[in-house]
């Protein structure tokens, strides 16, 4: 007795799921656009030529996770990886002169202050106190400014990343148009 209200149940369910179907609205070329068979035919060979360079592109293009970490490693090094050279180079140059000048007032405040520790005269104890104070207060201003090169190096990898991929992009569909072209000692003609 359950088999048959199964039975009827899901017969009514077919029926009325095959009365909502219309194959002639499912297969209407005119809700894309198409006119005819061929222009469906051409978009479909279209589509397949893009998931191509799809697949090309995903290949050669760099991902933004593994340059941030690189930048976050050595300051520079993701726009090396983008191609950015210029930029890269003078971003971690920059970063070696602010820390390589904060270590060098770090280094001067521990002089001063050792100096400080070893005096017996007043007026050269109060010097060199003020003298080791002003040397820490200059480290801690570099080691800021570092610090915030460090943190904008970070930032423009993205932005660097990101012109790199979209210039990948356009270098393909530039190529993928091309029926010959030339390279180091070859020539490719594509049919």
């Amino acid at each position: 007795m359950k088999q048959n209200y199964i039975i009827i149940f899901l017969v009514a369910v077919v029926i009325s799921l095959s009365a909502d179907f219309d194959i002639a609205r499912f297969s209407d070329p005119q809700k894309y656009q198409w006119k005819n068979f061929e222009e469906q035919q051409a978009f479909r060979q279209d589509l397949l030529e893009r998931q191509k360079l799809l697949q090309i592109y995903e290949l050669k293009k760099q991902d933004v996770t593994s340059n941030l970490v690189k930048s976050a490693l050595v300051p520079g090094w993701g726009h090396f990886s983008a191609q950015h050279y210029n930029k890269g180079s003078i971003l971690l140059a920059t970063e070696v002169v602010l820390f390589g000048t904060g270590f060098f007032y770090l280094d001067k405040a521990m002089d001063s202050y050792s100096n400080y520790k070893d005096a017996t005269y007043i007026g050269d104890i109060k010097q060199f106190y003020t003298d080791a104070n002003d040397e820490y207060r200059m480290f801690q201003g570099f080691m800021s400014l570092g610090l915030l090169v460090w943190c904008y190096t970070i930032y423009d990898t993205i932005v660097v990343t990101d012109e790199y991929n979209a210039a990948v992009w356009n270098r393909i569909l530039q190529d993928s148009g091309k029926r010959i072209s030339l390279g180091m000692g070859t020539v490719s003609v594509r049919f």
